[in-house]
């Protein structure tokens, strides 16, 4: 991180020398002071885009609309945004809330034009002009509790008045950016301090996509912490709170078809757990990271789990682990059985990996092909 922080103060200097303001701008400088650990370096410029880009050799436009850059310098990258408003104070002041308008300069001191020093050591949420940073985009009304649920701080009454009166104008926020909030959210350490300010405000009521109800949230108050869970156990463990749970419903959170397949698994065998404990077979189906992942959901909602080292020592004795190890393949058994193609092939596959797997063949593939010949 100390080389991510002098890179990014040399991307400072340089616009500095050409004539232009810039600062290290945000979360990192929030984080900063809070001595947490900083994910992302943001930079905030009068320079313009294109005057930017004239200034570094390795750059590409992020997003038009906020007038952003993509910086490379070394092997770091940084956000670049030109400034709203005609200073740097302008644009401080339309920040979300004034622990995020903090400044940074090349020189390493903090500029503070909002209070938001105060407010960040009496541990307070606070906006400029709460009810237009709020309506100038509804998605900050649930950042506020993302906040919370991450640093623990008190959100200012006017604030929370103000999102508790006009929590209905979140409903046209596009869900996926509602989803990567939720998932920090969900994270933080003091999440139940998050969820029910999200009740008393009433705002769970109108964020779209989520079908959030008072029971759900509840549910989610008694989960362990999430904090070192992967987005898909985040997700997963969210999903085990609500009344019901179909392919379209995560479709509709906007996930991609490859998350919404992990989720399903792992909605099934956590299912299954509550039947049986792991067996060779179901190991196998399932693979071992979505074992683990059922295991650790088993954890975080109180119920008796299998103990991982003996899942992967289970899972290291398996004598295959996927289809592809087989020693046969729907090739050799349309030749052997002299049969066209159709469905039968893949359902011998099934059972050619079930008799390896459970230890009824080797796999070998003129055993595999004698046992599935007397399967019929």
């Amino acid at each position: 991180m100390a080389s991510e922080w002098k890179k990014a103060k040399d991307v400072l200097h340089r616009l500095n020398e050409n004539g232009f303001d810039a600062y290290i701008v945000g979360g990192a400088v929030r984080d900063y002071l809070l001595k947490r650990k900083v994910a992302d370096i943001d930079i905030v410029t009068t320079a313009t885009p294109d005057e930017v880009s004239r200034l570094f050799s390795k750059t590409y436009r992020m997003n038009n609309l906020h007038q952003t850059v993509i910086v490379k310098h070394g092997d770091e990258k940084y956000e670049v945004t030109t400034i709203r408003g005609v200073t740097i104070i302008d644009d401080v002041s339309l920040r979300d809330l004034t622990i995020n308008s903090l400044l940074m300069d090349c020189n390493g001191e903090v500029f503070d034009f909002v209070r938001g020093q105060d407010d960040l050591f009496q541990n307070v949420l606070r906006a400029c002009e709460p009810f237009d940073r709020m309506i100038e985009d509804p998605l900050r009304m649930l950042r506020v509790f993302r906040f919370v649920s991450e640093l623990g701080f008190d959100i200012d009454q006017e604030l929370l008045s103000i999102i508790s009166t006009n929590h209905e104008r979140i409903q046209d926020v596009a869900i996926e950016r509602v989803i990567k909030e939720w998932i920090k959210l969900l994270k933080g350490k003091h999440r139940n301090l998050a969820l029910d300010l999200i009740m008393s405000t009433c705002l769970f009521k109108s964020i779209p996509g989520l079908e959030l109800t008072e029971q759900a949230l509840d549910g989610l108050s008694n989960v362990k912490s999430l904090k070192q869970s992967t987005d898909t156990v985040c997700l997963t463990a969210f999903c085990l709170c609500l009344s019901r749970i179909n392919e379209q419903y995560l479709k509709n959170l906007a996930l991609s078809n490859e998350q919404v397949k992990k989720i399903q698994a792992r909605l099934f065998y956590y299912e299954l757990r509550h039947k049986k404990q792991w067996n060779r077979l179901d190991l196998y189906d399932a693979s071992i990271q979505v074992a683990i992942d059922v295991e650790n959901l088993r954890n975080l909602y109180n119920k008796e789990n299998q103990n991982i080292a003996q899942l992967l020592e289970m899972w290291e004795s398996l004598p295959i682990h996927q289809r592809s190890e087989l020693a046969i393949s729907g090739r050799d058994l349309i030749h052997a059985l002299k049969k066209n193609q159709g469905p039968w092939v893949k359902e011998a596959l099934m059972l050619a990996e079930q008799l390896v797997v459970t230890g009824q063949c080797q796999n070998e593939k003129e055993v595999l092909l004698n046992a599935i010949l007397e399967e019929g």
